[in-house]
């Protein structure tokens, strides 16, 4: 049996102060990279649902946008409006390039190049019920060719601008610029199909002696 007796016992105190300092800094710093790393988790989280929710949204916006353009594409009810003197049909007057008509009435169009004595460049056809006529790159006349009566009717009668009949060549109805001289004609051809014009009549187009008689309606 070994009856040896250290001399002196270390002191261990520091030793364990120095061991349970290291042990609550570590639990403290993987407490904190927890806390952290919750934190990124969760910040990442509500950074890609708003990504989500913008994504849904820009589609929703899409097909609403889409919804209102078919909407507004029912050829036989184009919508009308004036602003400063420029007659619009569908959102597009005479003057504007192909690129603003196509992003009105969409892209379901063919190009006609060949019709004879119209002097257009080329024609934008939408399903033969509407035909956009450009020279020079810039729309130049607008022909819809089978509009509802009815829907005209309570048009012209609503219109609070210059507007006239012609009683001696049909009854055409007439919408008139007297800043611009756009002319929006509306004649029934002998199939019964009511066609509607946009076109440029002049700014003295009254005062034209060839310009058949006129009946204006107040």
């Amino acid at each position: 049996m070994n009856n040896y007796i250290p001399e002196e016992v270390k002191d261990l105190t520091t030793s364990k102060k120095r061991v349970m300092r290291n042990v609550v800094n570590e639990l403290e710093n993987t407490s904190r990279k927890s806390k952290l790393k919750w934190r990124y988790v969760v910040i990442t989280a509500v950074l890609t649902m708003s990504a989500m929710l913008f994504v849904f949204n820009e589609i929703w916006l899409e097909k609403e946008q889409q919804s209102a353009t078919d909407l507004q594409l029912d050829l036989t009810k184009p919508t009308f409006s004036e602003e400063q003197g420029f007659l619009y049909l569908n959102g597009v007057t005479l003057g504007d390039s192909q690129s603003t008509v196509i992003e009105r009435l969409g892209d379901n169009y063919t190009v006609d190049d060949h019709e004879d004595g119209s002097g257009a460049d080329f024609i934008l056809d939408y399903d033969g019920i509407a035909r956009f006529y450009f020279y020079q790159e810039k729309l130049d006349s607008i022909i819809f060719l089978n509009v509802d009566e009815g829907y005209f009717d309570k048009l012209f009668n609503d219109y609070n601008g210059f507007k006239f009949l012609t009683p001696t060549t049909n009854n055409d109805h007439y919408f008139y610029s007297k800043e611009t001289g756009q002319l929006l004609k509306a004649t029934i051809i002998p199939n019964g199909s009511l066609y509607l014009y946009l076109m440029q009549g002049g700014k003295n187009l009254l005062e034209n002696p060839d310009f058949p008689k006129i009946e204006q309606i107040k």
